[in-house]
């Protein structure tokens, strides 16, 4: 792909369409769209935002008072208390060209406080199914000779 392809925007808007596209039948997710972002809540308990992050695990958020308030677990945040709020981030390369980490960050003010990173998604090999083998000396026409036998024999 192109490097335009892989532009944060894009990342980021992409990853928030086909999270709501995966979590739209789920009851025990909330779907929160405002202002400029998308949230979703999980179990009532966790609010979580995709975000763009640097390689210690902190967005680039302009300090907005909003941006500021997402640290602080006992602000309301667009009308939801006492939720525990976590990050699913993206690391890019330099180039903005490729994805190099993601996982989820909780931060609680200045202090990290925890983060995982997602596995690779795991695959399980797959064995080739044999081939029948077919005799090669016999051809078309012997296989249409014993398969209209065959159909002689069973009715």
């Amino acid at each position: 792909m192109a490097p335009q392809e892989y532009a944060p925007g894009v990342i980021l808007e992409n990853a928030v369409q086909k999270l709501i596209e995966l979590l739209a039948d789920d009851p025990n997710v909330q779907i929160i769209p405002h202002h400029d972002t998308v949230s979703f809540i999980f179990d009532d308990a966790v609010l979580v935002r995709l975000k763009k992050a640097d390689m210690t695990l902190r967005t680039s958020n302009y300090p907005t008072p909003t941006a500021e308030l997402f640290d602080d677990h006992k602000a309301d945040l667009f009308g939801y208390t006492g939720l525990q709020r976590v990050e699913a981030v993206y690391i890019p390369n330099r180039f903005d060209t490729d994805i190099i980490w993601t996982g989820i960050v909780a931060h609680d003010g200045n202090a990290d406080l925890w983060h995982f990173e997602f596995a690779e998604p795991v695959t399980m090999p797959t064995a080739a199914l044999p081939h029948p083998v077919q005799d090669a000396s016999r051809g078309f026409g012997d296989r249409q000779e014993s398969g209209k036998r065959r159909k002689e024999e069973v009715g």
